[in-house]
């Protein structure tokens, strides 16, 4: 079994949710992505609303979670993915390390708002993974 880097930066912050998905996903660390912002591009109807998604913009930074996991439950989490397709990013992590992960981008591009529920669980464990405080308030501007 080969392990992979996993980046969440939507409601896979969640360590609840992502265990319930991927039992055996280990949370390793915070990461930067940087030269993208974070965007509510799809419609989601559990959500009722907007889900993230990450877009390429020169000069932003979108933070996330790093997951160690395995083939298998990488293909699980493609699953709850519908309307995204994998992705090959580089993310920064607090000591500058760069480190290559996969993570999810929405297919088809629209702008669509975040439910206040759904904004909420993103900034709850952005919180509790301690991202920048200046993170935390672009995303509070999203209500």
């Amino acid at each position: 079994m080969s392990a992979r880097l996993y980046f969440a930066y939507g409601s896979n912050l969640d360590a609840d949710q992502m265990r319930s998905r991927c039992p055996s996903a280990i949370p390793r660390f915070k990461a930067r992505l940087d030269h993208h912002r974070l965007d509510f591009t799809h419609y989601s109807k559990r959500w009722q609303g907007g889900a993230a998604d990450v877009v390429a913009h020169i000069g932003s930074e979108v933070w996330g979670l790093v997951y160690e996991m395995s083939d298998r439950e990488l293909r699980v989490l493609d699953g709850f993915e519908s309307g995204y397709e994998r992705v090959q990013l580089d993310v920064i992590d607090d000591g500058r390390a760069l480190h290559p992960v996969t993570s999810y981008s929405v297919v088809f591009k629209q702008r669509f708002a975040p439910t206040d529920l759904y904004l909420g669980k993103i900034l709850a464990w952005g919180e509790h993974w301690q991202f920048p405080a200046d993170y935390l308030e672009r995303l509070r501007r999203f209500r």
